[in-house]
């Protein structure tokens, strides 16, 4: 069955919203990825922190050891000294998380140098062992002994060249790619230059490693490369290299597919990297979540054999003003060092963050499912159980979200499949609200043009009666238009004379005589003054049309009709009453008149004075605006008639443009307050 136009309308709004939410998950938006990297955060904050292995230890060059050695940078011979503890205390590899890229100029032998060269003083060395002349050669001869891992700092070819000769220890790699994977294709970070170790520390050990973290643009440390690219050879990370050197590891496989890096092989350790060789960091808490451990503690010998012996050591430093820290998703301040530790445990545990390479297809193919069930269900439900249902939907993909990162260890966005299924539901919803108020607009219309359709048919109903009453309703209610929107700006009046009110009272204008069709013939046609019965049933049609209009009012009911069939009683009701309260039907006085009364009365009885009537004849329109303001505070109301006088051209175009076909001769208005009560109230009276 094919679906109706309305479905089919939303079901194309649906899909286009789909394909266009699809594409904006291909494109990646930096927004997009703030927000995935900030819902990633959430995630793990979630997820129940794993134990650590225990091997990685970390020896820190904190407050209390510079309190008790002195400033920081020590000599090289305690930082040997430092060193040879760590290894006699049987540490299973020992990586530097610093940088010694100048000479010491602490040194015995440089000191002589600088004393003699700014003082002029020799200093003699007698009876000093030739190692502790030179505090660099005393600390590269301990390097050799030991399993020391060097660091140092890779920069890249938007970064100036710092220069020197380094001696780098690349890590032997095996590349197995792909079918279709260029051999000359390499999707690692590259690196230029690299700020590094003096070549006599380099020369003096066999593994060094970079200490390069590379934090997502919001500036948080997600993630950590373990292999740079530099002259076309791999280096392992400062975390890697200790590792691999604690290991005894002399190969790693890198697997690299068509996307990307896809992993990395030590032994029988398979670690998953993204496409930059990145490994997605699994951190164990805060800050100090590791074992720390003082160097000052172990210069002074206070640490026993235990604590050190078999374990990873990371010598780093949080000493305040010396120690690097980055933000990481669980600590704003998280202490470099930390990092590597961080690294190696993630490894030894084997219990990895990752998004392999099938995840953003899979991802992919969330945001278009989501796009079409959200369409389809919206198509064929309302909105309260397409809130419910989606919403549901909603909490499965974050729920889902987080499932599959505490037991998989995969990290699957549901940010854009969630932004597709509540896009949807709010695009399609506002679209079908816009459908149905077009409807609403369409219906409105059509009911305002049936509302005019029947005062058009009683308006013609009443001139079957009287034919002079077309030319006179249509006047009339411009007349009321006119007067009412120059009224809008009066103090009096502003509340009432609304836009609504404005356009209910135009419409309901040519209704105030509608009574009359309740008159008879003989009253109503005839010529001459009406005799005192006929004038008190001629008054009648007030009531007549009155009775109408409320038993019209009470079948459709008032909500029905709005506020027009209540100003169309008021003004057929009392249009005839007067200011000084000696109108009818009831004798209201002043203000107690209603102001749609009022205002028709002026533009019924300024139409009346101007044209000719069975009983009348016209007068001219300098003429009737001399009468009505004779007649201000009488029968008018006063601020009404100062109206009035504002827009005299107006009403003068509104009656020449609706004259009747056959109008007598005007006449000069002799006496105007001689002939008011005979020739308006007087004769007129028989319609007035």
């Amino acid at each position: 069955m094919r679906p109706e136009n309305g479905v089919r309308s939303i079901l194309v709004c649906g899909m286009i919203f789909t394909v266009f939410m699809s594409l904006l998950y291909l494109y990646q938006p930096t927004f997009l990825r703030f927000i995935d990297n900030k819902l990633y955060d959430t995630l793990l904050r979630s997820t129940p922190l794993s134990e650590r292995s225990g091997v990685p230890l970390i020896v820190d060059l904190d407050e209390k050891s510079l309190s008790q050695f002195g400033q920081w940078p020590w000599p090289r011979y305690r930082v040997a000294l430092l060193l040879k503890k760590l290894n006699e205390l049987g540490a299973s590899s020992i990586g530097l998380d610093m940088v010694f890229p100048e000479a010491d100029r602490t040194s015995f032998g440089i000191l002589k140098k600088d004393v003699s060269r700014d003082l002029g003083i020799h200093v003699e060395m007698k009876g000093l062992p030739e190692i502790l002349k030179d505090n660099d050669k005393a600390l590269a001869s301990m390097l050799s002994q030991g399993p020391f891992v060097l660091g140092y700092k890779f920069t890249f070819a938007d970064e100036k060249d710092p220069g020197g000769d380094c001696l780098l220890h690349p890590l032997n790699v095996a590349i197995l790619k792909e079918k279709g994977v260029a051999e000359t294709q390499n999707h690692l970070f590259s690196a230029a230059h690299a700020v590094c170790n003096l070549r006599v520390f380099s020369e003096a050990v066999t593994s060094s490693g970079f200490f390069n973290v590379i934090p997502d643009f919001d500036g948080v440390l997600r993630r950590a490369p373990l292999l740079i690219e530099h002259q076309g050879k791999f280096y392992p990370s400062l975390s890697l290299a200790t590792l691999v050197q604690s290991l005894g590891i002399h190969q790693v496989t890198l697997r690299v597919s068509s996307r990307g890096v896809d992993s990395l092989r030590m032994g029988n350790i398979v670690i998953p990297l993204d496409g930059k060789a990145n490994l997605i960091i699994r951190y164990r808490g805060k800050g100090k979540s590791f074992a720390y451990v003082s160097a000052g503690d172990i210069l002074s010998n206070r640490i026993p054999r235990g604590r050190i012996q078999g374990r990873i050591i990371f010598l780093g430093t949080s000493a305040t003003g010396l120690g690097e820290f980055r933000p990481t998703p669980l600590d704003p301040v998280f202490p470099g060092v930390e990092v590597h530790a961080t690294l190696v445990d993630n490894i030894l545990k084997k219990d990895f963050f990752s998004r392999p390479n099938w995840v953003p297809g899979f991802e992919l193919l969330l945001v278009v499912g989501s796009g079409i069930f959200s369409t389809l269900f919206l198509s064929w439900t309302g909105a309260w159980w397409s809130l419910l249902v989606l919403g549901l939907g909603a909490l499965g993909l974050w729920q889902g979200g987080q499932w599959v990162l505490q037991t998989k260890g995969f990290f699957l966005s549901p940010v854009v499949p969630l932004i597709a299924l509540g896009g949807n539901f709010s695009f399609l919803t506002l679209f079908k609200y816009w459908r149905e108020e077009k409807k609403v607009k369409a219906r409105t219309r059509e009911i305002a043009l049936t509302q005019d359709f029947t005062i058009q048919c009683l308006t013609s109903l009443i001139e079957t009666r009287d034919s002079e009453t077309g030319g006179h309703i249509l006047r009339t209610q411009r007349y009321v238009k006119a007067l009412c929107q120059r009224l809008v700006t009066h103090p009096k009046f502003r509340e009432f004379l609304n836009p609504g009110t404005i356009e209910d009272l135009y419409k309901s204008a040519p209704l105030h005589d509608i009574g009359k069709v309740g008159v008879p013939d003989s009253i109503l046609l005839k010529h001459g003054k009406l005799t005192h019965n006929e004038l008190e049933e001629m008054k009648k049609h007030t009531l007549y049309g009155r009775d109408a209009i409320q038993r019209a009012e009470e079948k459709f009911g008032y909500n029905a009709s709005g506020s027009f069939l209540r100003l169309a009683k008021e003004i057929a009701y009392t249009h005839h009453e007067k200011w000084d309260g000696s109108g009818y039907p009831e004798g209201l006085k002043g203000e107690s008149i209603p102001i749609s009364g009022r205002i028709m009365a002026l533009a019924d009885v300024y139409d009346s004075i101007v044209h000719q009537r069975v009983y009348k004849p016209s007068f001219a329109h300098k003429d009737a605006v001399s009468i009505i303001t004779q007649l201000k505070e009488i029968v008018f109301d006063p601020d009404i008639v100062d109206t009035f006088l504002e827009v005299l051209d107006e009403f003068r175009k509104i009656d020449l443009e609706f004259v009747d076909h056959e109008e007598a001769n005007e006449v000069v208005y002799k006496d105007v307050r001689a002939s008011i009560e005979d020739s308006v109230f007087g004769s007129l009276d028989k319609h007035q």
